[in-house]
């Protein structure tokens, strides 16, 4: 027992010696929590926003136009609108579209309204099979980001750490050939890693939207291809996240460290995934010029077969911009710290 003791207090204080337990084990949990609760708050405050400034289109009868708020906007039967109101006697039937959050929003605004003194009911004209691909298509290219981020860490850690560990990064830098080519390698080396493991996850969505299919007799509105198409994006938001953690990797000495400051990356891209994962996010500013999420909002937009005009090119843009960055700050980093 009490060699037990003696073997357990020497790790401790080995362990509570090392700043980067300290920071990363002990630090880093204690803040993790607030600032989670945080990012929430503002996403809520951010999707009330959002709501407060629309005035969804809805369709109501002429004795029924008394009741409505002021947070919708009456149009005629023959225009387009998010909802439309028929009234029966003293039953008021409002029909509005699921999986589109305009309809919803106007559907949620009338039955508050017409419920008293009225008898209200709500009929989603949406097939169960397009509400479904709206949620799919919703949640599946923040998946994707977010797997592929995870599954780029490993990789770039160990072609950063594993030279330097071997001994044999100094040689390689004093070689003719640029440094920013030799990182650039490295990072192409995560970028086919990271590639098979999106066709993996690809391939379980896949399997998954088919085998759910099956299940419920309905037709799932998202062609292979259009799966297929969000995988170069979603590719390079991965390897984006990749040369965000070459660059966090590089003035490591050990795996081990390497490992804790590519954790605060790590989060910092999928905190923005997640961001565009919201019912209420839309592709429009500002939300469009915010990096990783302005692609999970384009590859949304794909999957429900909608245009996205020039954001693919915004979000490719901004994505190669930091990958490039990253990738030079990263091979600076390294040759800085073995040649001086």
């Amino acid at each position: 027992m009490r060699l037990l003791v003696a073997v357990l207090g020497s790790e401790l204080r080995q362990l509570l010696r090392d700043v980067n337990t300290l920071l990363f084990s002990v630090m880093f949990p204690l803040f993790l929590f607030p600032v989670v609760i945080w990012l929430y708050s503002q996403a809520g405050q951010l999707s009330e926003g959002w709501e407060e400034q629309l005035r969804p289109r809805v369709v109501v009868p002429e004795e029924l136009a008394a009741e409505l708020p002021d947070t919708v906007e009456r149009v005629g039967a023959a225009e387009l609108a998010d909802a439309v109101v028929t009234l029966t006697g003293r039953e008021v039937m409002v029909a509005w579209q699921g999986g589109d959050p305009v309809s919803e929003l106007a559907q949620r605004r009338l039955v508050d309204a017409l419920d008293d003194p009225w008898e209200v009911e709500s009929h989603d004209l949406a097939p169960a099979s397009e509400a479904l691909t709206s949620v799919i298509a919703r949640v599946l290219p923040g998946i994707l980001v977010v797997l592929g981020v995870m599954a780029s860490l490993y990789p770039a850690v160990e072609v950063v750490v594993a030279d330097r560990e071997r001994g044999t990064l100094e040689t390689t830098l004093v070689t003719a050939a640029p440094r920013w080519v030799f990182m650039a390698g490295k990072l192409a080396s995560v970028g086919v890693v990271t590639l098979l493991a999106l066709l993996a996850t690809l391939l379980g969505a896949m399997v998954t939207l088919f085998h759910l299919a099956v299940l419920t007799h309905a037709e799932i509105g998202l062609p292979p291809a259009r799966l297929l198409a969000v995988l170069p994006l979603a590719g390079i938001t991965s390897l984006t996240g990749a040369a965000l953690a070459l660059v966090a990797a590089a003035p490591a000495r050990s795996f081990k460290q390497a490992q804790n400051t590519t954790t605060g990356v790590s989060l910092l891209v999928m905190t923005a995934a997640v961001l565009g994962m919201l019912p209420h996010a839309q592709l429009t500013a500002p939300l469009g010029f915010v990096p990783v999420c302005n692609a999970v909002l384009v590859m949304r937009e794909v999957l429900l077969g909608q245009p996205v005009g020039g954001w693919a090119w915004v979000a490719v843009a901004q994505l190669g911009l930091i990958a490039g960055v990253a990738t030079w700050g990263a091979a600076r980093t390294m040759a800085n710290g073995e040649l001086r």
